[in-house]
């Protein structure tokens, strides 16, 4: 045998599926079919083509050029998975109820999993209520490449999943796609459906050979839900409780990492922050907290930071507490004040005197929500704005909180468009009076750009907070306070050149009643700003690098010889390839080693002639290695090398796409026993039928196949001597 000398190389991957023998199987079977047309096969991904195992880019490339396209397909995990585990229990192993791809979820697919809520948490009746102490699996997340669906309701990957999942802790199992490129048009837009409190909240794509954006990726106020406006209150109203069952004591926390609504067991309503949520406004008609997601822990008091704008305003604030005016925390702002009844001077009446009339304008607005801790890799929804107690009908609900934005690819993310993961604003307090609590605003949410060595320019991203609710009030010296802001989200991009990143918190809301003419924060403060990094980890499951794929594998039978060729887009501290063969695609021996790149970005194309095949099946499989001694094995291929004694099978078959049945017409040499057999794409054994034929040209009619699924299946024709071909028939 003989070698072209090849240029050199290393290949980076997303997670592959390795070599075990139902994997060969698939990639057997799958090649057979391109052994029928020529003895060509390449191992790689264009457009939507099933035939391989290679997953990057095989959803194709695509361009977004409609608003509000939703890309991803999602599911809810049903039983816990411990870090190690390979196959998941789901709801739905199927992921396109919406029918957003072009078939069900297949081998070599990606899916992310993540952990929504779950964290142990302080339920005291004081101001430690809502104190993360433990996250346990909460915000963990990874991507991991599908190995096979063995059930309607189960999913199996191809490496060991890094961390462990508990179901009631919200986990959702999102299907991503694999392009080649993605790009979203000037004034369209790519969002996500609303978290519902089992899925939806999340944009993740993955574009291998890069992203270009110049619409929008919106998922603003996708994210945890703001708390639920109530119609019960007590005057005099409670001025003590953090956290009650009762509605009568105040209103309803948002949604965070520790749960929503019942899920707070003692404490769905009042002033106390649950985790990144905010605080409802406590009776009577105080407003709710903003919410949060990220910020400096350390930093959080859940008082929020005061509107210091207006010299007047530093005057009143201070009439709250000495020096309050300066306060500052990180995470979501504080709702404002209870019912007021008179006209007052906040510069020289503090909350809490009796000169107010009504409620007396006590100081028991919901708390800001805290700051989660992202050091541990994780990621978290914004947390959902506080609603504000309300009892005339005019009070608003809590504003939701930011979802979540994940990019993964493999070249360059540019153009001029915009990432919004923002928290929502709470709606103005109004109506024909306009005299409840009004919501605090959304946390801003998150956005993770994970790229190697690439870069991310010109991009606008934003996890803002969202504003704290207004009020608009007609009645005379009647006042209540507005919203808490939402704390700032947080941002990770691999690179940051001339990038517009933005996680602000969001502005307390204000009131236009005439006592607060000088106040028009009335209590209600603004939300902490967030946090911008430049850091994200290899999210992928197992021990793998960024997809960088290679681009293609396949051999040509050539003047009795067999001529390999394969080429590879990126390389990273390659070394050099190995190339095997086999001729049952189980025992491999090394044809040769073939000097890599070591480290290349450009398209490097590679060749090897195999001057000594076996007569029949041949097995070629590449792997390449480090410099390190770090090595990585693909899926092989499958020739068949004839020659002039070959007693080969030969046929046909149609209609091509099938519905019902099929027929098929071979020739055989001598009389034989023969079997059909017909599999997934998955490289499953769906039907087998068998005939006794004769010499020469033969026919089979293939009855009763309308049962079958539509789809991509392999028709193989075997002899008592296990000579086959197979060609790939599609079922409509």
């Amino acid at each position: 045998m003989k070698s072209r000398k090849p240029t050199k190389s290393r290949i980076r991957l997303a997670p592959r599926t390795r070599q075990k023998i139902s994997i060969r199987k698939v990639a057997a079977v799958a090649s057979f079919a391109v052994a029928a047309f020529g003895l060509f096969f390449i191992y790689g991904n264009f457009g939507n083509s099933q035939k391989t195992l290679a997953a990057l880019a095989m959803h194709g490339a695509k361009t977004v050029s409609s608003s509000n396209t939703i890309l991803n397909e999602y599911t809810a995990l049903t039983s816990n998975i411990s870090s190690g585990g390979t196959t998941i229990n789901v709801s739905s192993s199927s992921l396109n109820a919406n029918g957003r791809f072009s078939s069900n979820l297949q081998v070599g697919e990606l899916i992310m999993i993540i952990q929504m809520q779950g964290v142990s948490f302080t339920e005291s009746n004081d101001s430690t209520y809502g104190k993360v102490s433990s996250y346990n699996n909460c915000g963990r997340f990874e991507f991991n490449e599908v190995s096979s669906i063995p059930s309607a309701t189960k999913i199996k990957f191809s490496s060991p999943l890094r961390y462990s999942y508990t179901s009631s802790g919200k986990v959702q199992v999102i299907r991503v796609p694999r392009y080649s490129t993605l790009t979203v048009n000037s004034g369209a837009s790519i969002t996500a459906p609303a978290w519902n409190g089992s899925t939806g909240g999340i944009v993740a794509i993955e574009a291998n050979h890069g992203v270009t954006l110049n619409g929008t990726i919106n998922v603003s106020g996708l994210g945890f839900r703001g708390g639920v406006v109530e119609q019960n209150s007590n005057l005099p109203g409670d001025h003590t409780n953090w956290r009650s069952t009762s509605d009568l004591d105040g209103a309803e926390k948002g949604e965070s990492v520790a749960g929503y609504q019942s899920g707070y067991g003692a404490g769905r309503y009042g002033r106390g922050a649950p985790a990144n949520g905010g605080g409802g406004g406590n009776s009577h008609n105080a407003s709710g907290g903003g919410g949060a997601n990220s910020g400096t822990v350390a930093l959080w008091n859940g008082k929020g930071n005061p509107d210091n704008s207006v010299a007047n305003w530093t005057t009143a604030w201070n009439r709250e507490a000495l020096l309050f005016s300066a306060n500052t925390s990180s995470g979501g702002g504080r709702g404002g004040y209870t019912y007021s009844a008179n006209a007052s001077n906040p510069q020289t009446k503090g909350p809490g005197n009796s000169s107010w009339g009504g409620d007396e304008r006590y100081n028991v607005g919901g708390w800001g929500g805290r700051p989660l801790d992202y050091s541990g890799g994780r990621i978290f929804f914004g947390g959902g704005g506080g609603a504000g107690d309300s009892n005339d009908g005019t009070g608003v609900s809590g504003a939701a909180g930011g979802g979540i934005v994940y990019i993964l690819s493999g070249r360059n993310v540019t153009g001029t468009g915009t990432i919004n993961a923002n928290g929502a604003s709470a709606a103005t307090t109004s109506g024909p009076r306009g005299r409840d609590g009004s919501g605090g605003g959304g946390g801003g949410g998150a956005v993770f750009i994970y790229t190697q060595g690439q870069t991310i320019s010109n991009l606008t991203i934003n996890a803002k907070g969202g504003d704290g609710g207004d009020q608009d009030l007609t009645v005379d010296a009647e006042a209540e306070g507005p919203g808490g802001g939402g704390g700032g989200g947080y941002i990770s991009t691999t690179t940051a050149s001339a990038l517009t990143r933005v996680v602000t918190g969001g502005s307390s809301g204000t009131t236009n009643s005439s006592s607060m003419a000088n106040f028009l924060p009335n209590g209600a403060t603004s939300g902490g700003n967030g946090t911008i990094a430049t850091s994200p980890g290899n999210p992928y499951s197992g021990i793998v690098t960024l997809p960088i794929e290679l681009k293609s594998f396949s051999g040509k039978v050539n003047d009795g010889t067999i001529q390999l060729n394969w080429v590879t887009s990126a390389e990273i501290n390659n070394e050099y390839f190995t190339l095997e063969r086999s001729i049952d695609g189980m025992n491999y021996t090394t044809l040769g080693n073939i000097q890599g790149a070591g480290n290349s970005t450009q398209d490097k194309n590679y060749s090897y002639s195999d001057d000594g095949p076996t007569d029949g099946d041949n097995y070629y499989r590449l792997s390449q290695t480090d410099y390190d001694g770090k090595s990585e094995t693909f899926p092989p291929i499958h020739l068949k090398f004839e020659n002039k004694n070959s007693t080969e099978l030969v046929f046909q078959a149609g209609p091509n796409p099938f519905s019902e049945r099929m027929k098929i017409d071979y020739e055989t040499k001598k009389e034989t026993p023969v079997e059909f057999q017909l599999y997934s794409i998955s490289g499953q054994l769906v039907r087998t039928a068998k005939e006794y034929s004769g010499n020469g040209m033969n026919s089979f009619q293939w009855e009763e196949l309308a049962d079958l699924p539509k789809g991509t299946y392999i028709l193989i024709l075997l002899n008592g001597e296990t000579k086959s071909k197979a060609i790939q028939m599609i079922k409509q």
